[in-house]
This record gives structure tokens, sequence and C-alpha cells, in this order.
């Protein structure tokens, strides 16, 4: 019974860490330049596991390095 226990911990965890990274991905595509590649909704705006960076993303960064120097 107590390694039942264990293992339902175990998975309570895993599971709300997943959601605690959807919620990270959703505020990650939220912003201009990123792209969600698996998640709930057609963006990803509800929860997104997996996110790239896309084109604006890329031209953002190249102004910024401009600015910078």
């Amino acid at each position: 019974m107590e390694r039942l226990n264990i293992i339902f911990i175990v998975l309570g965890i895993l599971f709300l860490g997943l959601l605690l990274w959807g919620l990270i991905g959703s505020s990650q595509v939220s912003k201009i330049g990123n792209t969600c590649d698996f998640g709930i909704n057609e963006y990803g705006s509800v929860f997104c596991w997996k996110w790239h960076q896309n084109i604006f993303g890329d031209i953002g960064d190249r102004i910024n390095q401009v600015l910078e120097k």
C-alpha cells in the first residue's frame, strides 16, 4: 500500500510539472517572436509544451544586437 502511495505522489508531481511547463510555454508564445509547436489550442494560448523563435523573433534579436554596439 505504501508503494502505491509513492507511485501516485510521483505521478502527481510529474503531472503538476507538465502543467507548469505548459503554462510557461503559453506565456512565452504570447510574446511576439515565438511560435508554439506542440500545445493545446491552435496557437498554444492555453498550454504550450514546445515552442520556437520565429522569423520576427530572429529579426528582433538582430536589431537588439545592432543597437547594443
